[in-house]
């Protein structure tokens, strides 16, 4: 799947949420007082997949825990409870959240609020110290309503990626008998396993073969959905559920066109929670809760954008609603910016959330990023999706970071640019492209061609600044009586100049990046009606006849970004003389040290 669709399917989810057809459906979460959540913090789900990101201990897995014993029947109980080692300390104040809930459309939110107390033993019932229940509405801790509501209907799904672990590899890595214990386990009863597999009596010692497993063959087109995700030509999957190893377990038997069958003791451990997140949300009801807690662990990045997609495919197909706490860039890109929830520690060591993030936001803050990645600002969204689609052309998109900021080539120039070229350690690192209608013929001959009086010269030196740049900037006082020094002044226009000719690169000879997108030979075949309305193309004009082809490809003019990444993939497959262009300046930036 491309971009494109990617983006179409993210615009019909918006529609959808827009005219409510998700049922049971969590519309935000709210912490009075929750582990190390600040007071107060509230989430809204107002795109049915949210993305958590953070550093790691950030609560993240936290609130997925929340969510996960939102609905009727499940319980946070099982993933947070006190023991000596780590016991949970309520100083008079219990652990609690409210939910609101909408059942179907036209219905009124629904809050829920749930509370962390003991439950005593009964007839029916266990002792539970961490068991959590529904309480009466709280006006004091922010809720709405005063009636008080069942928990949400609602089936869940939660499955922690670093944890999903086969039965082969619980008992070799994780057992707590010797090496070789663990080794002749596997060989003694594998053939009960087999034996399951193949749909025959295991007949194992002293227990039925109920009571040992269940076998499952996956039906084709979920076979079919995991091959499209790892990208391999699976023939047949087989699961086995059994306790064969002395602990209860899950087992694959996978069948592939090349590699022929292996279980897997021979599949890789993305692969393995692959098959076990395709199968268990293609068993799933509709409207379902789908919890996912690093989904991108030990799979490829290009494994990771085909799982995005086939969730965001099934959230259309079956109404469900994702939550993915992620470190993923991958996952991140190209999500709404309300559907992306950032995660930071404060002073005071709480955790806070920021609602309606950017990708570049995001991304920047999970600090993950290889250190030898080239940074690229630009002006606007259609900017940057144009360098992106030719860097993706090269097969170098991994090692740029593309951002854009808002506010044009004056805001970048006097705000972001000086902090950049003053320091000596980001020369090699931070560039900036601006559109071409910024370029002029200037050139700076370089500092060792200045003589010395030029050098020395303050104010010949302001006005190559401005020469270059189109504009004054400012050198800006270091704190001292009187500001800087002419000395001081020359050195940082200096540097101005410098990173001028080393560090800033244009899009093309003239014009702004929606007329390159407007040049394809694509656009003049398939918008063929629209772009005949005109006798020329420029500046002036460019940004309305995009907004003409969004209105007309998706009825309305709320689609530009969607128009913008699906006509700068198309025009970045053609060859032409401006992507030639910034491919050689592309490169001239990796080939810097």
């Amino acid at each position: 799947m491309r971009t494109n669709d990617e983006l179409k399917s993210i615009s019909t989810i918006l529609r959808m949420k827009e005219n409510d057809v998700f049922e049971n459906y969590i519309e935000y979460i709210t912490f009075p007082f929750y582990k190390n959540l600040e007071r107060g913090t509230t989430i809204h789900f107002d795109f049915p997949m949210t993305v958590l990101v953070g550093k790691n201990g950030s609560g993240k897995s936290s609130t997925l825990h929340a969510l996960f014993g939102s609905p009727n029947g499940y319980n946070l109980g099982d993933f947070w409870f006190s023991t000596e080692v780590d016991p949970i300390k309520e100083s008079g104040e219990a652990n609690r959240f409210f939910y609101g809930y909408r059942e179907s459309k036209g219905k009124e939110i629904k809050e829920v609020m749930m509370t962390r107390s003991k439950r005593g033993k009964t007839k029916t019932k266990k002792e539970d110290p961490d068991y959590w229940e529904t309480r009466r509405p709280s006006k004091r801790d922010g809720m709405k309503k005063t009636d008080r509501y069942a928990p949400v209907n609602k089936s869940v799904i939660y499955i922690d990626f670093r944890a999903e672990i086969s039965a082969f590899d619980k008992i070799l890595h994780f057992s707590k008998f010797d090496l070789k214990s663990r080794k002749e386990i596997l060989r003694k009863r594998s053939k009960y396993v087999n034996r399951l597999f193949e749909g025959e009596k295991m007949r194992f010692p002293g227990s039925s073969d109920e009571k040992k497993g269940t076998r499952e063959i996956l039906p084709e087109n979920t076979v079919k959905i995991i091959s499209e995700i790892l990208g391999k030509k699976y023939k047949e999957i087989r699961i086995a559920k059994h306790n064969v190893y002395n602990n209860p377990g899950v087992s694959a038997l996978i069948q592939t066109e090349t590699q022929g069958r292996y279980s897997e003791a021979n599949a890789g451990s993305g692969e393995f929670a692959v098959i076990q997140l395709v199968r268990q949300i293609e068993a799933a009801p509709d409207f379902s809760l789908i919890l996912l807690d690093e989904p991108e662990v030990s799979i490829h990045p290009g494994a990771q954008k085909r799982l995005k997609e086939y969730l965001l495919e099934t959230i259309i197909k079956k109404k469900v609603q994702v939550v993915i706490s992620t470190h993923s860039p991958v996952i991140i890109e190209n999500i709404p910016n309300e559907a992306i929830k950032l995660y930071k520690t404060t002073l005071e060591s709480k955790f806070r959330v920021y609602e309606d993030i950017t990708y570049q936001e995001a991304f920047f803050d999970i600090e993950d990023r290889p250190e030898d990645k080239k940074i690229i600002y630009c002006e606007d969204y259609a900017a940057r999706e144009i360098l992106r689609k030719v860097l993706s052309y090269m097969g170098n998109e991994n090692l740029f970071e593309i951002i854009y900021l808002p506010g044009g080539a004056d805001t970048l120039i006097g705000k972001y640019m000086p902090p950049f070229a003053l320091n000596d350690s980001l020369n090699n690192k931070i560039y900036f492209f601006l559109d071409g209608d910024k370029k002029n013929n200037y050139r700076f001959k370089g500092r060792e061609r200045l003589t010395a009086q030029e050098s020395k010269d303050v104010e010949f030196l302001k006005k190559q600044v401005k020469c270059a740049y189109g504009m004054e900037i400012e050198t800006f006082s270091d704190g001292g009586n009187g500001g800087r020094r002419d000395d001081q002044k020359c050195e940082i226009y200096l540097k101005y100049l410098q990173f001028y000719e080393s560090n800033l690169f244009y899009l093309s000879e003239g014009g702004i990046p929606e007329e390159i997108l407007l040049s394809s030979e694509f656009v003049k075949k398939e918008h063929k009606s629209i772009i005949m309305k005109y006798d020329v193309i420029n500046y002036k004009n460019a940004k309305n006849i995009i907004s003409e082809i969004s209105k007309n490809d998706f009825g309305d003019n709320e689609h530009i970004k969607d128009t913008i990444t699906s006509l700068a993939y198309k025009w970045s497959l053609e060859k032409s003389e401006v992507r030639e262009s910034i491919q050689n300046d592309l490169i001239t930036i990796l080939n810097r040290n």
